[in-house]
């Protein structure tokens, strides 16, 4: 049967269905620079995604048969923290796991009894990945210094966690060639402590193996000399590190030796790691070297490093080298335009490119509970007295995309209590008493930045649309809810509740920021911006950041509407936001949801929803469906015999989405936008998900007589006769009608005395349901020299 079957006829008709579905060719996400056309623009993501480590799963040990790279980032004081980022072309990446729920119980990452980690917490983690086992390394300023996690299963699996014992500076994690591991640290010069054999404890300490001073005269080195990351290529031992000499911009310096530990274990003692700058262009600077396997065996190298792009925050880049002499020169002869284009590394087939541009870090939420349980929310914690019921799970989850500024008290918050909702419950009254603990002012906090469960996500860049809709019958007298977009500094519309009385303002705090604070009067409305609610029990808030006019501020706009339908605009537009020069937070602005009460608890709002979108209302567009429209066309056509029945299923409950959304009519472009967008999500997923005909491959490079062959044999786990076509470098076999259970087999002579590692190309043609259906299964094979 087909989708259509959900599409009422007038909403499309026959003939622009058809046309629709012919026109469906959804965008990249809000988070993707990739054109589609095999290229992409740097910085990617458009999002605070800093102090960037990616790990690679080879192919040969990838259950996936091909290479898979994660990538993990620093997420300070939020939770859940340390994110788990997945791409198979290093280009798009998708969130699929935390590496913690909470990184600790107490106070101060609760912000809990005067306490808080604001610019503390979670600090530069290194990801790697050794003889099947996952290993993140990060450091705390406020938490205990450094821990390290494992896991055999990074998307699923759970995270051990062992406690180092003291602080390691942007610690890097690495496994010497035979196997021994250490972290390397520090600022101003690099360190390394050995690990014991099962990582976990120290055993030795190799304190300033190599330091700024030096290389003292180098005009690549001076001030920030930090965030190393080690790697073993070709026989030498790298580094590599961000600097900031005075009177320039951030840089990537390398380091190499033949001897990981240098003066420790060099000749005479001295230092044997030499230095080069490789990259100073446009601020470009900490992050990974990101390994690419090619034909042949070989492997280029790759730098994954991030350009501060506040109020945005950090981003990162993927950036092509051209090493010689066995050193890299990273991007065009080592310039790096701000959306410059490079081509893309890695190729996938035509539907899994589709399918990578859709994912994304940020999304659009109906809050219906619906998202997997992850493994991260049944950690273990001995309590502080009290605690247990606030970190007890409370059966609500939500898409990974969230993460609430400092871990939430569960009591209070609830996807289950109104089904459809997200239920954010005033469970403390704000004091005033919350001071930066990392700033030695010792500045106060805003009453917003003392609220506890707030919930927000990444901005993105240049613009960006949040819309939500606040059922607000519950509020108490002295309760503040509303939608945010937030560092120190912050722009937020609110409902606040006095006397009984409900107003809409807006407020806007801005630098420079004062020592001590009159908490009420910062966070008063600003004139011109309220609106008396009357007897309305639910309003519509619209927040529109401007990240773009000018570059390096954010202007937001607030809207509202009691209808959703008809909107109106709150004031002008506030900001500016800009980077805090004193990092309180140390990242990008975030959109969040929050309630806070400032007389007693237990007032409470929900929220319908949460809906993304890059059109602005400034910008005078007329609303557009024509996205939507395509989308649902194409997904009108597709054949549920094609597709697997679970993925249908998922697809079918977005498509109705998007009609009931289509037959309610629009006031915004967000309300178009999220349906789209989730829509188009599940069918580039359909795409790549399509009905398969079940084959097992298994290749073997072998030596006959003194000649490399390659013996490749597939076996027919359909329950119909089917045709396979096995393909090499060294010629190809078809093999027609193939039982259920047989085998198609082939060894391919590759007439010399070595192959290299490369692919097999296996394709399988049969039938399922009377429809042909054809797969192809690519398969890695490992060298061999005879």
């Amino acid at each position: 049967m087909t989708a259509g079957v959900l599409l009422c006829a007038a909403a499309i008709s026959p003939g622009g269905a058809a046309q629709a579905a012919d026109e469906w060719s959804p965008p990249s996400s809000y988070t993707s620079t990739d054109r589609g056309d095999g290229t992409y623009r740097v910085p990617l993501l458009r999002a605070d995604v800093p102090d960037i480590s990616v790990a690679r799963v080879p192919a040969a040990e990838s259950a996936e048969g091909r290479d898979v790279y994660y990538m993990i980032s620093t997420t300070m004081h939020l939770s859940p923290g340390a994110p788990i980022m997945k791409s198979y072309d290093l280009v798009n990446w998708e969130i699929v796991n935390y590496v913690f729920n909470r990184a600790s119980v107490g106070d101060a990452f609760s912000l809990r009894n005067g306490q808080n980690s604001y610019g503390q917490g979670q600090w530069a983690s290194s990801l790697r990945y050794h003889d099947g086992v996952f290993y993140v390394v990060f450091n705390t300023n406020n938490l205990g210094g450094a821990y390290l996690y494992r896991t055999d299963d990074i998307e699923n699996g759970s995270w051990q966690r062992t406690a180092l014992g003291r602080g390691l500076h942007d610690p890097s994690l690495f496994f010497d060639v035979d196997g021994t591991p250490y972290i390397f640290h520090g600022s101003g010069g690099t360190s390394a402590v050995r690990l014991n054999a099962d990582l976990t404890a120290i055993t030795a300490d190799y304190p300033n193996i190599f330091t700024a001073a030096d290389y003292a005269g180098q005009p690549f080195i001076g001030g920030l000399f930090e965030g190393a990351q080690f790697y073993h290529i070709d026989g030498w031992y790298y580094a590599v590190i961000i600097t900031w000499p005075s009177g320039q911009g951030r840089q990537v310096v390398m380091f190499r030796s033949r001897e990981l530990l240098g003066r420790y274990t060099a000749a005479g003692g001295v230092n044997s790691y030499e230095a080069r700058g490789v990259l100073n262009s446009n601020g470009f600077a900490q992050g990974s070297l990101v390994p690419i396997a090619r034909d042949g065996g070989t492997t280029d190298w790759y730098g994954m490093f991030f350009r501060d792009t506040f109020p945005i925050g950090r981003i990162p880049a993927l950036i092509p080298a051209t090493w010689s002499d066995g050193w890299p020169t990273f991007g065009d002869n080592g310039l790096v335009a701000v959306d410059g284009t490079f081509a893309k590394p890695i190729r996938l087939s035509p539907a899994e490119e589709l399918f990578a541009r859709q994912q994304s870090i940020v999304v659009s939420d109906d809050f219906a509970n619906d998202a997997p349980h992850r493994p991260y929310l049944d950690e273990q914690w001995t309590v502080p007295p009290g605690s247990a019921a606030e970190i007890a799970p409370n059966g609500s989850r939500l898409d990974l995309a969230w993460q609430w500024n400092h871990a939430p008290d569960n009591r209070y918050w609830s996807l289950t209590d109104r089904a459809g909702w997200l239920r954010l419950t005033a469970g403390t009254v704000v004091t005033g008493d919350y001071v930066y603990t990392k700033l030695a002012n010792r500045a106060e906090l805003a009453w917003f930045e003392e609220a506890r469960n707030t919930l927000s996500q990444r901005t993105f860049g240049p613009r960006q649309s949040v819309e939500t809709k606040m059922d607000i019958s519950a509020m108490a007298d002295g309760d503040v809810a509303g939608l945010a977009a937030y560092n120190r500094g912050f722009s937020y519309v609110a409902v606040r509740r006095t006397g009984g009385v409900n107003t809409l303002g807006v407020v806007n705090r801005g630098q420079p920021f004062a020592v001590d604070l009159d908490q009420t009067t910062l966070e008063n409305f600003l004139p011109g911006s309220t609106v008396p609610l009357g007897e309305a029990t639910e309003v519509h808030l619209k927040a529109d950041l401007d990240f773009a006019a000018p570059t390096g501020q954010l202007w937001t706009t607030f809207h509202y509407s009691l209808d959703g339908r008809q909107w109106s605009q709150l004031g002008s537009r506030v900001g500016p936001q800009t980077l805090d020069g004193s990092l309180a937070h140390f990242m990008g602005h975030r959109v969040g949801l929050f309630n806070y009460a400032t007389q007693q608890t237990g007032g409470h709002v929900d929220f319908d929803h949460f809906l993304l979108s890059d059109t602005l209302t400034a910008q005078g567009r007329p609303l557009d469906t024509s996205r939507l429209d395509a989308a649902m066309a194409y997904a009108a056509a597709l054949d549920e015999a094609d597709h697997p029945a679970d993925a249908w299923a998922t697809m079918l409950a977005r498509l109705a989405e998007a009609q009931a959304a289509r037959d309610g009519g629009f006031g915004t472009q967000n309300q178009i936008d999220a349906p789209e967008r989730a829509l188009s999500y599940q069918l580039a997923r359909l795409g790549v998900l399509r009905a398969e005909l079940p084959v097992t491959v298994d290749v073997r490079a072998r030596c006959v007589a003194g000649r490399a062959h390659l013996a490749v044999q597939a076996r027919n786990d359909h329950d119909a006769p089917v045709d396979i076509v096995l393909e090499t470098a060294y010629g190809a076999r078809s093999v027609p009608d193939v039982a259920p259970g047989a085998h198609a087999y082939q060894q391919f002579n590759a007439r010399d005395s070595a192959v290299p590692a490369g692919t097999v190309t296996v394709q399988v043609i049969g039938t399922v349901d009377g429809r042909t259906v054809a797969t192809v299964r690519t398969t890695n094979h490992p060298a061999a020299d005879c």
